[in-house]
């Protein structure tokens, strides 16, 4: 050795410093001047490294302090949504069975829409798709009729349609109807359309957050475990702190659009579906945190709530509880354990590119926990494919040939993974690398997949009973919340049919899934015993019953439930015999269209369970009035009239199509006194002031 080199054993900080640098064991320079500058810039490198990696620390912060922010925002802000156009009438109607099969499909609605060439579909009970012709509007957009461009034959059909109202706000909806006698058919049916997009990107993005966060983290234990065997590796950290951030960021979105569809922020912590998205945000939100303070092990703790969320709302656990929901958490933390972990070794492997051997060492660890993990993923998925998908429904089913993608897409990574192991094997590690980067490109795509299709209705029965008998002779609509779900109710001669909704169609992992509906009540008639009401299913949300009525009001008790709402009870008092009253509607809206400024003070809620708000008073002349209600176009469905105790005049009506209904009571002037507006996700009860103090 030259007298005028010197060896020099690092401190801990040099050794860190070596480390970074790419720098092994000892330092050996010429000369004291050239140590002491060799030092210091190591030093000066490692506290720069850091610096960085707090700035990026900080940065991230800071976005999902200022995500936050507009979230809590939005929530707060969030207001009942402004009156929108009403469907009127259907032809084919709503729930009704028609002797030949159609020529057209026609929408009646109560004001002017737009509508595109696409806006009116049909499918039949297998979600098979039954060709329309191009739509059209007529009558200034209050019609839109689009061609049956086949025979149909026995059986029930589903329509769905979109529109856009004059203020630029889309709608949409469906409805069903049978042709023939034979309206009970099997296979498939959803009460939504194929596949909610909205729901899949935020599904994706939750999704491969986790796999990032969850999978992340477990990666890093195994790349960890090989530096401290050799601790010249350069350090690989993990992007958990990212995926924590694109999981609540996932979170966030979702229960801003829960917020949105049911009007109220009150939805996220009174439902099934805001529950899910409170716990998944508490989970990433709480894993973000124990990462910032670099507690990585404690951050896997509040991510494992993350599928214990989404399983408890997921398509199983509504086939079958509990099972069905330790399936689906097993499920969805085995998958983002195969991608997170496999993305993070594979980042390692470019890294440690030049040491063979740590490269081999690390994807040896990973290949035995991956077998494990393959096999959780493949038992799992397979049983909740078996449970959830009938065997015809695999290729007639949007929900079945999502199903057969991921399949596809999940073989795939399997073969990969194990064309891997076998270039592992003979140590080609450059075949290695590039093969994990295919299965780990294969794995995001299985994780759309998965997103895809947890946003698509699983098959069913929903739909295949038959549809509840037309009315007979003057019907009574009524209507009303029991908790969150909407109950639209027409009585007639010998029966009431009950349709049931809540504010956001499905559960939280199934956005577009009609949820399962409960109805139970019992009839106390004017004069007589309380009798309990037997009803049966007509349909997803349909209820029909046979009923008796008596003269004078008959209270009507029901009691609603819906998994993954609030449910409650609900009564409607029913008169009887009733009046037809549809020229009384044209009158009315001529009266209130002629009146100037009044007052109207009015109270809304979305929730009975929570009673109503202190009422707001509200100055409003009659055009404004009008322009908000559902019956403004001077024509409802069903009216009815029937004079009170007081001898002022109450005139129901009932828009069966859009599951609204309207009470007014009218003073002798025939103008309204009282109201009861009841729609899908809000009651509100008015009470009008006229200037002359009548």
């Amino acid at each position: 050795m030259s007298p005028n080199t010197i060896t020099v054993i690092p401190t801990a900080m040099h050794r860190m410093s070596c480390l970074l640098q790419g720098c092994v064991g000892r330092v050996r320079v010429r000369g004291q001047r050239e140590l002491l500058c060799t030092l210091v810039g190591n030093e000066e490198a490692t506290m720069g490294g850091i610096a960085a990696l707090r700035s990026r620390r900080t940065r991230l912060a800071r976005l999902v302090l200022v995500a936050a922010v507009v979230w809590i925002a939005l929530l707060a802000t969030a207001v009942p949504a402004g009156a929108h156009p009403i469907l009127l009438f259907t032809d084919p109607a709503l729930d009704t069975a028609v002797t030949e099969s159609p020529q057209s499909v026609t929408l009646v609605f109560n004001e002017g829409v737009t509508a595109s060439e696409q806006a009116i579909t049909m499918t039949d009970l297998q979600d098979n798709t039954i060709p329309v012709g191009t739509a059209r509007t007529k009558k200034n957009g209050t019609v839109i009729t689009a061609p049956v461009q086949k025979k149909l034959t026995s059986g029930t059909y589903r329509i769905q349609w979109q529109a856009t109202g004059v203020d630029g706000h889309g709608i949409d909806g469906e409805f069903r109807f049978a042709v023939g006698t034979a309206v009970t058919g099997a296979g498939a049916a959803s009460s939504a359309p194929a596949t909610d997009w909205t729901a899949a990107v935020a599904r994706w993005l939750l999704l491969a957050g986790f796999a990032l966060a969850f999978g992340g983290l477990i990666g890093e234990r195994i790349t960890a475990a090989a530096r401290r065997e050799n601790d010249t590796l350069p350090m690989v950290t993990s992007w958990s702190h990212y995926g924590a951030a694109i999981g609540l960021l996932a979170a966030m979105i979702s229960g801003a659009v829960l917020v949105a569809d049911v009007d109220s922020p009150s939805a996220l912590w009174q439902s099934g579906p805001g529950l899910v998205v409170l716990a998944d945000a508490a989970g990433f939100g709480l894993a973000l945190v124990l990462l910032a303070l670099r507690r990585p092990l404690w951050a896997l703790l509040p991510l494992v709530a993350v599928p214990v969320a989404e399983g408890l709302g997921s398509h199983s656990n509504v086939e079958l509880p509990i099972a069905g929901a330790a399936l689906t958490g097993v499920h969805l933390a085995a998958a983002g354990l195969w991608a997170g972990a496999l993305l993070h070794i594979g980042r390692a492997a470019v890294r440690w590119r030049s040491s063979r051997p740590a490269v081999r060492w690390v994807m040896l660890g990973y290949a035995r926990m991956a077998a494990w993990v393959f096999v959780l993923v493949v038992a799992t998925g397979l049983t909740m494919a078996l449970l959830l998908v009938p065997l015809p429904a695999l290729t007639t089913s949007a929900y079945g040939q999502s199903l057969l993608i991921k399949l596809a897409l999940v073989a795939t990574a399997a073969g990969l993974a194990l064309a891997g192991r076998w270039a592992l094997r003979r140590q080609r590690l450059a075949r290695v690398r590039s093969t994990v980067r295919a299965e780990a490109t294969t794995l995001i795509a299985v994780l759309a997949a998965t997103a895809v299709l947890v946003s698509t209705p699983t098959p069913g029965t929903a739909g295949a009973a038959p549809p509840p008998p037309p009315p007979k002779g003057v019907a009574v609509p009524e209507g009303g919340l029991a908790g969150h779900i909407g109950i639209n109710l027409v009585a007639s001669k010998g029966q009431v049919v009950a349709r049931l909704s809540t504010p956001h169609p499905g559960n939280a992992y199934g956005p577009g899934e009609s949820p399962d509906y409960e109805l139970s009540g019992h009839l106390q008639p004017a004069s007589g015993p309380r009798t309990p009401v037997e009803f049966r299913s007509c349909g997803g949300g349909c209820f029909v019953a046979p009923v008796t009525w008596r003269d004078g009001d008959n209270v009507l008790s029901l009691r609603a439930g819906a998994t993954g709402w609030r449910g409650g009870t609900f009564a409607a008092i029913i008169p009887w015999p009733v009046q037809s009253a549809n020229d009384l509607v044209e009158r009315i809206v001529k009266v209130m269209r002629g009146l100037d400024e009044f007052t109207v003070y009015e109270a809304g809620t979305s929730n009975t369970a929570t009673g109503m708000p202190e009422p707001q008073p509200l100055p409003v002349d009659g055009k404004t009035f009008l322009s908000n209600e559902p019956y403004n176009s001077g024509v409802a469905p069903i009216a009815a009239t029937v004079e009170s105790d007081s001898g002022a005049t109450r005139l129901l009506m009932g828009f069966p199509a859009a599951g609204t209904h309207a009470e007014v009571t009218l003073d002798g002037l025939g103008r309204i006194t009282e109201e009861t507006l009841t729609g899908p996700k809000h009651v509100f009860k008015r009470r009008f002031v006229y200037p002359d103090g009548d």
